[in-house]
């Protein structure tokens, strides 16, 4: 199973509608996890709670953050077959609000991602990770969708 927790409520019909679009698509498992966001800094330790109760001991936990470890849509979806083939292994996705994600959480993770050095705001970073999970399913199906 994959899951994405995400800091904040998804509330553009646009980015909705892909979003959607997408998960009807994976053929997989999917749950989508949303967490209130606080609206100042130190709320941050508040989200990472809220974060972790979502999280079992088991979970392969990957925090979303700009300085993670950079993959190509192929090592992703390796990755993704590795890590849900051979471990068993739920992964979790992590995507923080405006502030980022607590020193808890980054301790948590087994993984820190980066899909680029910039950065996205949370509502687009769910449809951009969405669409690399189903670009990874389609790539170890040999599928023409990556080309």
């Amino acid at each position: 199973m994959i899951k994405i927790i995400s800091v904040g409520k998804l509330n553009q019909k646009g980015i909705s509608e892909q979003i959607q679009y997408y998960i009807k698509q994976l053929q997989m498992k999917f749950e989508m996890i949303e967490v209130p966001d606080e609206p100042t800094m130190q709320g941050m330790n508040v989200e990472g709670e809220r974060i972790l109760s979502k999280i079992s001991d088991t979970d392969f936990v990957i925090a979303l953050a700009i300085d993670g470890k950079m993959m190509s849509s192929e090592d992703f979806a390796s990755f993704m077959d590795e890590k849900m083939t051979y471990h068993s292994a739920d992964l979790v996705f992590i995507i923080g609000g405006s502030y980022g994600l607590s020193s808890s959480v980054m301790e948590r993770a087994n993984l820190k991602l980066s899909f680029s050095k910039m950065t996205f705001p949370h509502q687009l970073m769910r449809l951009i990770l969405i669409e690399q999970i189903y670009r990874g399913q389609m790539i170890l199906k040999h599928h023409p969708y990556h080309k």
